[in-house]
């Protein structure tokens, strides 16, 4: 049997399952979903984690012990069509996305004993776009081959924080009137999602420097990730208070490859393209297929002495 108005539908199964979990008489509809790594949802969760990772953004380097660099990275975050952004409800219902197309993020880069290098990135929770991301990302590093042009090392890291804003009921559909063409789901309000980004990785860089003193050189990395997410739903439809929590983990990989130089004195200036593979289904009886994150990323960097 069809349904004329898909807004009501919903809103009866949203009943149904209160009522089925003992949930109704508070009118809040939650639990926890555990889902597959190529869900729809899951493909945006690894695709907002990738875009986040914590790649070298330049060869393997080996700071005095002390000396520090500051330096502000800009991530681009490309612009998803609507069918990518059909990913709600197991890939049936579009979700705002696409907000801001860049994601800047400052660095403090410190030099330590035994040619070791730390990095520690912020993504501060200052709002943009109605969204407010805290990201707190680390890397240790260190060359383990240093020739006169040739240069390898190893770089671990990780990421752990949140990005919250309304990405399930965005302020212009809840102004609809719920059920009705642009809101058929039913939004009252702007939801409060929260977004976990939680990474671990291993990677490889490998540079070539093309002129002495060694301020120009390319670079190569590889990254094997371990992603930990979470969607965390806050959201009121048709009457209901949606806090479903949707969680997934699983593997990828990355590449990376660039360039940088110093600009002058101190200062250095360095781009990527980055590449991750990513696996989705985007409906339960379809093909399993890759739709990858490609983007792009620079930093200016200066050096205290």
């Amino acid at each position: 049997m069809g349904c004329p108005r898909p807004g009501a539908c919903i809103a009866l199964t949203l009943v149904l399952l209160c009522g089925a979990t003992g949930a109704g008489a508070q009118g809040v509809l939650e639990g926890t979903e555990v889902i597959d790594f190529d869900r729809p949802e899951a493909w945006a969760l690894k695709y907002f984690a990738s875009a986040s990772l914590l790649t070298d953004l330049g060869p393997p380097r080996a700071l005095e012990p002390g000396q520090v660099e500051l330096a502000l990275e800009l991530v681009w975050i490309p612009s998803l069509s609507e069918e990518q952004r059909r990913v709600g409800f197991y890939g049936t219902k579009v979700e705002d996305l696409n907000r801001s197309p860049v994601l800047p993020r400052p660095r403090l880069i410190v030099g330590l004993p035994a040619r070791l290098t730390l990095e520690v990135a912020w993504v501060p929770p200052v709002e943009i776009d109605r969204v407010r991301s805290n990201l707190l990302s680390l890397a240790i590093a260190r060359p383990i081959v240093d020739r006169e042009r040739w240069v390898l090392g190893v770089r671990a890291y990780g990421q752990i924080g949140e990005s919250e804003g309304d990405f399930t009921c965005p302020e212009d559909e809840a102004s609809i009137e719920p059920g009705e063409p642009g809101n058929e789901f039913g939004c009252e309000k702007p939801s409060e999602d929260t977004v976990t980004l939680n990474y671990l990785g291993l990677g490889l860089t490998g540079g070539y420097r093309l002129s002495r003193p060694r301020d120009a050189a390319f670079h190569l990395g590889v990254y094997a990730n371990y992603l930990d997410l979470e969607f965390q739903v806050d959201a009121l439809t048709f009457g209901f208070r949606d806090r479903t929590r949707l969680v997934t983990d699983g593997f990828t990989f990355s590449v990376s490859g660039g360039f940088s130089r110093e600009a002058f004195k101190n200062t250095r200036l360095a781009i990527e393209a980055f590449y991750s593979p990513l696996q989705v289904q985007r409906s339960p009886d379809g093909s399993t297929d890759n739709d990858p994150l490609f983007n792009i990323r620079a930093m200016i960097g200066y050096r205290f002495r």
